[in-house]
Order: structure tokens, then C-alpha cells, then sequence
């Protein structure tokens, strides 16, 4: 008994002494597993949030929601014609690339805090990719990989793609491509008032394949050597059925 009086006066403690002009967001994701199969051709995370504040706001709140998929390891290459031919010139390794990158805003970036703030935290396609170690300069691979990305729909950036529906609430949507990877997806949403961070929270969703796609890749994946012994197999199968269904006599 006496423990949990000493626990309830350290919290009212605790409670007095954090700053009265604390933010807290609260923020649901649905769906929170997006089924991939045959027939996806894209779908639609939406997120809603909620700010809970100790005061009056001293001003309009901004938004930003950075979605960022599996990590992966990619391989930019440079192509060039050699005696006529396009062949594969110079390469570039780049590791702890984000799979999918999702970049949303309440309003354009720069009216939200300066780009020192943004490139601190991370907000936008060049500064997230920067937090997670990539070059800081215009590196040409990584330009081109960018480019390609955002032309496939695994990249984007939106400004105005969080909607306040009153001075607290707000709504976004994370739309993502036919091909989008399967994985965990980390969201990463942050809370800005006069060009200062008060508030940031997490969320994530996940992406996981169904149906003959999902037995496919588990076949290969945990069962290689059967796998490709199977694939051999169907393929030896194929080329003999077929070579008897058009033989000539």
C-alpha cells in the first residue's frame, strides 16, 4: 500500500514538473495488413490522428507523415554503347535503401519549418534518404534510382496530402503501387508549430503476399532445394510433353 502511494505522488510529481505546453498525438492506421494476390493493383493506408494538448495552440499546426518500407540493398548501374552494343559500364552499391518512401504534408515543406529542421528530421525524399546513410550530394546513381522509383510509385512526395478536418484532427492517405514489397512499413509522424517540432509519434502496417503468390514465395524462400528441383522437374516435364505433342512423323 505504501508503495503505491509513493508511485501515485512521483507521478503527480512527474505530471507537474513536464512542460505544460506538451503535445501528444494520437493516430490509428487502417487496414493495418494490406493482402497482396494475383488480382492487387494498388491500394490505400489511411491514417487518422488526433493532437491532445495542455493549451491553447499559439498557432496553425503542420504536419508531416513519412511512410518507409523494407530496407533493401540495390545495384545502380550505368550503361553505355560499346562498338554499337549498350552494354553495362560502372556499377554503384547502395545499402539501406527504403523499398517504398511516402512523404505527406499538411502544407508544401518550406512553410512547415526550415530545411535545417526538415533535414534534422528526416521530412522529404532527399532528407529521408539522407538519414538513412545515402549520399548527401547529387550522386548520379542515386538521382537516377530516385527518378526510376518515383516513376514506378515505390517514391513520392505530397504536399497537402494531410487534411485537418478540425484544428486537432487530421487525416492522410499512403497510397501504394501494384508492386509494392511486401514487408513491415514504419510511419513516422511528426508535429510542427511555428516552424518548431512539439510532437511526434509512430505507427506501421504490413504488406504480406496471399494466395498461390504466398506459397510461391515461401517455396522458395524456406525451401529452396525441393523448390528447384520441382521447377527443373515441370520444366523437363513441359519440353518432353511438348516435344510429343508436335512431333512430326
Amino acid at each position: 500500500m505504501i508503495l503505491i502511494v509513493r508511485l501515485i505522488a512521483a507521478s503527480a510529481f512527474l505530471s507537474l514538473c513536464a512542460p505544460a505546453h506538451s503535445e501528444s498525438i494520437a493516430v490509428t492506421v487502417a487496414p493495418s495488413r494490406i493482402a497482396v494476390s494475383s488480382s492487387y493493383n494498388g491500394g490505400t493506408v489511411v491514417l487518422f490522428g488526433a493532437v491532445q494538448t495542455t493549451r491553447l495552440p499559439s498557432g496553425p499546426y503542420g504536419v508531416a507523415v513519412v511512410a518507409t518500407g523494407p530496407r533493401q540493398t540495390i545495384v545502380a548501374r550505368r550503361s553505355g554503347r560499346i562498338f554499337g552494343v549498350w552494354l553495362n559500364q560502372a556499377s554503384r552499391t547502395f545499402h539501406n535503401v527504403p523499398s517504398f518512401l511516402g512523404v505527406s504534408a499538411s502544407r508544401p515543406l518550406e512553410e512547415i519549418a526550415s530545411a535545417d529542421v526538415l533535414q534534422r528530421q528526416g521530412i522529404g525524399l532527399k532528407n529521408a534518404l539522407i538519414r538513412a546513410g545515402l549520399p548527401s550530394d547529387d550522386d548520379p546513381y542515386l538521382v537516377n534510382l530516385v527518378n526510376i522509383r518515383v516513376r514506378q510509385g515505390l517514391f513520392n512526395e505530397r504536399s497537402g496530402g494531410v487534411t485537418f478536418l478540425s484544428g486537432t484532427v487530421f487525416r492522410s492517405e499512403i497510397s501504394l503501387p501494384d508492386n509494392v514489397p511486401v514487408g513491415d512499413y514504419e510511419i513516422n509522424l511528426k508535429l510542427f508549430q511555428n516552424g518548431k517540432l512539439v510532437g511526434e509519434t509512430e505507427s506501421s502496417f504490413t504488406v504480406v503476399k496471399v494466395g498461390v503468390e504466398d506459397f510461391v514465395v515461401n517455396a522458395a524462400t524456406n525451401y529452396s532445394l525441393i523448390y528447384g528441383l520441382a521447377v527443373v522437374s515441370m520444366a523437363l516435364f513441359t519440353g518432353w510433353l511438348a516435344s510429343i505433342a508436335f512431333r512430326r512423323d
